[in-house]
């Protein structure tokens, strides 16, 4: 990290103005992406909890002196959607719902960015004729859209406004999976697994859809993506009482090294620990 601040600094030491700050920006953006490639290998939890936040502080940094940089608000929205999930959703609620927001924020301007057009006081009408205008090369920013404003909603659900917003999600990631089914680790199905699975009939859920896409998910990556067994079994089987599912989700996700996803380890690092401490509630949930 120290030496991605010292290029930087040293970088757009050299190059003044606006302009050549901007490139200055974009010629450290290798140095970056090598950075996010090894956080999502690294191994170490813990690690990983205290070195992200540092690092989402940079990006947000080169995103000031290079604003309208898809690459970085899409990596952004990402950043802040992980971090929140694997670190503070269980913990620290709050916190973790103001960074979904402020991921989502990120990955709604990249949208913006591509699509040329504003997408904020949208009818529920107007918003769904725009989705179908995205093509697959916004596929990114739409599902981190999504998945950021989606991750808020079920931190919100007693919210009226969350609950409202709703529809709208549900059309935009279903919206994802038409354009890439696979994008993310199959990252479309899991999110609508988990968003049909984790609530009632009466409030919006529908079991049938939600283990047909966990199911699909789990075919899609070969069952080597640790979140969705996980996320299946704290949804679906848990809203379902399906407690023989839920338990043999999880001591297989357990037994399962990380190392079968390497570009995935800390993700699936981050699942095997949850998965433990849900397993120890199973007296409580069912």
């Amino acid at each position: 990290m120290m030496r991605i601040v010292f290029v930087v600094l040293m970088i757009t030491t050299v190059l003044s103005g606006c302009s050549s700050r901007r490139m200055a920006v974009q010629a450290t953006l290798p140095l970056i992406s090598s950075q996010i490639v090894s956080m999502q290998e690294e191994r170490d939890v813990g690690l990983a909890e205290k070195a992200i936040p540092a690092s989402l502080k940079m990006l947000e940094g080169l995103g000031k002196e290079d604003p309208d940089n898809v690459w970085i608000l899409e990596n952004l929205a990402e950043g802040f959607c992980g971090y929140a999930f694997s670190f503070l959703e269980d913990v620290e609620p709050e916190r973790a719902s103001g960074l979904y927001l402020r991921g989502k924020n990120y990955a709604l301007r990249a949208l913006e960015i591509q699509s040329g057009k504003k997408w904020s006081g949208l009818s529920l009408d107007e918003f769904s004729k725009r989705l179908k205008e995205v093509d697959l090369s916004q596929q990114a920013a739409l599902f981190w859209t999504g998945q950021c404003w989606g991750s808020w909603l079920s931190l919100n659900l007693d919210s009226v406004e969350a609950f409202s917003d709703l529809p709208r999600v549900e059309k935009l990631m279903n919206r994802t999976l038409e354009l890439d089914p696979g994008f993310h680790h199959a990252g479309p199905h899991l999110f609508l697994g988990a968003f049909y699975g984790g609530r009632s009939r009466m409030l919006g859920g529908n079991p049938d859809k939600a283990r047909n896409h966990f199911e699909q998910a789990l075919k899609i990556t070969g069952g080597k993506y640790l979140l969705i067994p996980l996320l299946y079994s704290k949804t679906y089987a848990v809203q379902n009482q399906d407690k023989e599912l839920f338990e043999a989700q999880l001591k297989r996700l357990i037994e399962t090294s990380a190392d079968v996803l390497p570009e995935q380890r800390l993700a699936n690092q981050v699942a095997k620990k949850k998965a433990e401490i849900l397993l120890g509630k199973i007296d409580d949930l069912f």
